[in-house]
C-alpha cells in the first residue's frame, strides 16, 4: 500500500524569490539525476503553493511525496538519516536548512483508501 508523506513550510523572511526558484529547480533536477541511487522507493514527489478559495498565495508551499509503502519510507528515511555517503551531494541542494522558516515546517502521513474506487477524469 502506497504511504504518503506530506509536508508544508514558509520561507524564511528576506529570501529573495529568485534564488528559493532556483533552489527549488536543482532540487527535482537532483532527484531525476539520482533518482535510482537514492530515492528508489519514492514514487513521486509533487510540489504545491497553497492559495486561498480565490487562488491568492497565502505563503505556504507543500510538497507530497509518495513512496511504494511504509517500508519503503522507513528504509529512505535510515539511509539518509545522517546525510552521509551519496547523500551529503544531496543536502546542498535540499532547501530545508537555508530557505524554510523551520518554525513552520509540519509533517504528516497518509495512506490512500478505496484507490480502486477513485475517480480521475482528465
Amino acid at each position: 500500500m502506497r504511504f504518503l508523506e506530506y509536508e508544508t513550510w514558509r520561507l524564511k523572511k528576506d529570501i529573495d524569490p529568485k534564488d528559493y526558484d532556483q533552489i527549488i529547480r536543482d532540487w527535482f533536477q537532483f532527484l531525476k539525476d539520482n533518482y535510482e541511487q537514492l530515492f528508489p522507493e519514492w514514487v513521486s514527489a509533487k510540489y504545491y503553493r497553497e492559495t486561498d478559495r480565490e487562488g491568492n498565495p497565502t505563503g505556504k508551499f507543500i510538497m507530497l511525496f509518495e513512496y511504494d509503502d511504509i517500508e519503503g519510507h522507513h528504509a529512505y528515511k535510515e539511509r539518509r538519516k545522517n546525510w552521509d555517503g551519496p547523500y551529503e551531494a544531496y543536502k546542498k541542494v535540499d532547501p530545508y536548512q537555508e530557505f524554510f522558516d523551520l518554525e513552520t515546517v509540519t509533517t504528516d502521513y497518509w495512506q490512500p483508501l478505496e484507490t480502486e474506487n477513485w475517480a480521475q477524469f482528465k
